[in-house]
């Protein structure tokens, strides 16, 4: 005797009673298309092709290969993006557009931060400010770099402003410029204590000068010639020698360079 179907079973659940009717035939069509599918997609995808985020890359023409080593069911991931943070090919694209690295670019913005702005980019960037700090660079150089010696400095004999007002503006654009690297009691940071006697680039007025004016991009020292006026560099020289040399700063870092005597 066949099966019978099409009709209520003598089962009762709660006065609810079982009809015997079997699923369409298109309702299994389908069911058995979307295994056959499967069987394809899975391989297609995850084995030898693309899912869609590497397809996205490709068509808009910035798929770049994550690397070796990737599964087949290891999503792709972008070297121009990772966890939000900068990777090294899109920095490098990056320096390829500015106009100078993007370390130094990023030097430059703190320079011109305020204090919460200063906050949040040594949040950000813990890298970079680290290898300025050791005097280092976070990116691969993309060329040999000279000695990064300033440029010969001008004449000897210049001396430092020593009038009021000069003082006052040169501590302005300390307090609002040089804080970043050097702190505003000169104890020093990413950049060298200003407060001791030992020099890196030398310590008279002339060098000092010489030093704002051309920077030594190489350790985080950009060139302020193009921000700053010769008279503004020539007044913030000024109070760094007669105003912050020989203080005594909270947290003072160690000397660097040679003990300069005059």
């Amino acid at each position: 005797m066949g099966k019978v179907t099409n009709e209520l079973i003598d089962h009762d659940y709660d006065g609810i009673q079982e009809y015997d009717n079997d699923l369409p035939g298109w309702w299994k069509a389908l069911f058995l298309i979307t295994i056959v599918v499967a069987v394809i997609y899975v391989p297609y995808y995850h084995f030898f092709g693309d899912l869609q985020d590497a397809e996205y890359q490709k068509e808009m023409g910035t798929y770049v290969e994550a690397g070796v080593g990737r599964g087949p069911f290891t999503a792709y991931s972008s070297p121009w993006a990772s966890d939000g943070e900068i990777t090294p090919a899109l920095r490098a694209e990056m320096d390829k557009i500015l106009d100078a690295p993007f370390d130094e670019q990023l030097m430059r913005a703190m320079a011109k931060a305020d204090p919460d702005q200063l906050a949040k980019l040594q949040t950000a960037f813990p890298d970079v400010i680290a290898a300025y700090g050791s005097g280092t660079s976070a990116s691969p150089d993309p060329a040999p770099v000279k000695e990064e010696e300033p440029a010969a400095a001008p004449s000897r004999g210049m001396a430092a402003l020593t009038d009021d007002a000069s003082l006052a503006a040169g501590k302005k654009i300390w307090d609002t410029q040089c804080f970043t690297c050097h702190l505003n009691d000169g104890g020093g940071s990413i950049g060298p204590n200003m407060t001791d006697n030992y020099w890196i680039h030398g310590g008279d007025m002339a060098s000092i000068v010489n030093l704002i004016k051309v920077g030594v991009p190489t350790k985080g020292m950009i060139p302020w010639e193009a921000t700053l006026t010769p008279d503004e560099i020539m007044q913030v020289s000024s109070y760094i020698k007669v105003k912050l040399v020989g203080t005594t700063p909270a947290v003072p870092k160690a000397p660097q360079g040679d003990l300069f005597e005059g």
